[in-house]
């Protein structure tokens, strides 16, 4: 099965066409003939103007469009759309409080009051009210596992808050912000607005047209492991879904006649060999994946796909493949397997594999065969092996990472890993302090828990915070000039 592989930007180039959208604005104001205003309002312009172009840039790094995932990756892509959300909301609020003036230290209260008679100013409405959806939105985010909502119900109102910061956003710069009555400033807010709003509807016309292209219906549904399920979707249509080996989709599958407004993101665990077929691995772990044995043979559901970047395709140049899973992520290392598998793969292949217990471990029925194909070694763990001999005692350790890499060169090795955010850091990091090149670890993550960061985890980050740093100096420059 050939690839489908759209253009997509590396990592730098994402990096500099973001600095130059921020970088945009600023310039146009700066050259215009409105001329400049008090520190104070200079500095509320140029965080004013940074922040909304990161804003508006939200609805573009949800991790919904390939063009980003595809290169970078959903974790990363997600990643940084979560970092810079309380970023560009400080941005935000330096604005409104630049616009309010310096703080009278003699009488407090009068600065108090001053900013709470701006923000109920009838003209700067439409600006509040953005601040306030923006406000709203960073901490429902935060907790949103704590909140009594279902996960369909917290998308849907996450996606309308969304729209509605950019569309109150845009209203204020346009009626209210000094220097966008400049003919090419107004064409930069605009051209932006369109530019992030209808790619995000773009993406439901999308699930509109493949729903109607594909015709997937659930075909076969069985249990193969505790609390773990094979679900295989069949083309109606008969149309291939062409994808690399590791890509995952989103399947909605809630609406008996419309399956594609609320979905959910499963790894493809088969390989891109018979793409009218595509079997998911699914772990019953919430609202939607706890009633997924529910599903009836037959029920047409949406698939989006394919995203993301897991694939082997980053490994090519290494001499050994090393794979650790962790529970349900042995969905993309077996679709990997299958395809490593029936291209011939000559390179050695090491798989570790943990679960918490020996029935939650993927029935051998699906995993043997390739495995036996390739030869390859598998270091079978489970937290609770229940006394079988075939189980070593889990979780992953760096004997276990040793292990797996004996009679290897580890600085020839490429991994891929992927599993519960410890487990991915714990053995990214042992791999790594073993020899491993970072550039030669890949992996992906179910969750993206800031506290569980891996070196690789560290070195993204420090390049969002020269990102970040350099929106603030751009805004800065700004207010200087």
């Amino acid at each position: 099965m050939s690839t489908n592989r759209p253009f997509a930007l590396p990592g730098w180039a994402l990096a500099l066409f973001y600095g130059a959208l921020v970088a945009l604005p600023l310039v146009l104001a700066a050259i215009s003939d409105v001329p400049p205003g008090n520190a104070w309002q200079e500095a509320a312009a140029g965080a004013g103007i940074a922040g909304a172009v990161m804003m508006l840039l939200q609805l573009v790094s949800s991790g919904r469009f390939r063009i980003l995932s595809e290169r970078i990756g959903i974790d990363t892509t997600m990643g940084f759309h979560r970092w810079a959300a309380p970023l560009a909301l400080a941005l935000a609020a330096l604005h409104v409080l630049a616009l309010a003036g310096p703080i009278d230290l003699s009488d407090p209260m009068r600065s108090l009051t001053r900013l709470w008679r701006m923000l109920n100013a009838p003209g700067l409405r439409d600006g509040v009210i953005a601040l306030g959806l923006a406000l709203a939105m960073v901490p429902l985010a935060i907790w949103r596992e704590r909140l009594p909502l279902p996960y369909e119900a917290f998308r849907a109102l996450h996606a309308a808050m969304a729209l509605g910061v950019v569309g109150f956003t845009l209203k204020h710069i346009l009626e209210r912000g000094s220097y966008a009555f400049e003919t090419p400033s107004r064409v930069f807010w605009i051209a932006l607005g369109a530019g992030v709003v209808l790619p995000m509807l773009a993406v439901y016309l999308r699930h509109l047209v493949d729903l109607y292209r594909y015709g997937w219906r659930v075909a076969e549904l069985r249990p193969r492991a505790t609390r773990l399920w094979e679900l295989v979707l069949e083309s109606g249509s008969g149309q291939a879904l062409r994808f690399r080996a590791g890509q995952f989709g989103w399947l909605a599958a809630v609406q008996k006649r419309w399956p594609i407004w609320f979905d959910h993101p499963f790894s493809i665990a088969s390989s891109p060999r018979d793409g009218r077929r595509l079997r998911l691995l699914i772990a019953e772990a919430g609202d939607f994946t706890g009633k997924i044995g529910t599903l009836p043979i037959g029920r047409r559901v949406g698939f989006d796909g394919p995203h993301g970047n897991f694939t082997a395709d980053h490994l090519q140049g290494a001499e050994a493949l090393v794979m650790v899973a962790g529970g349900v992520g042995i969905a993309p290392m077996l679709g990997i397997l299958e395809d490593l598998a029936e291209r011939g793969e000559k390179r050695p292949v090491r798989l570790i594999y943990a679960a918490r217990n020996a029935e939650a471990l993927l029935d051998p029925a699906l995993l043997d065969p390739p495995l036996k194909a390739l030869g390859a070694r598998a270091i079978m763990l489970a937290d609770n092996p229940a006394g079988r001999e075939d189980l070593r005692h889990g979780p992953v350790s760096e004997a276990h990472l040793s292990e797996a890499l004996e009679g290897l060169d580890p600085a020839r090795c490429g991994a891929l890993i992927c599993g519960p955010g410890g487990m991915t850091t714990a053995a990214a990091d042992g791999l790594h302090a073993l020899g491993v090149p970072l550039d030669l670890i890949h992996y992906e993550r179910f969750d993206y828990d800031e506290k569980a960061g891996a070196q690789k985890d560290r070195q993204i980050l420090r390049r969002f915070r020269l990102i970040g740093a350099a929106v603030l100096v751009l805004a800065v420059v700004f207010t200087l000039r």
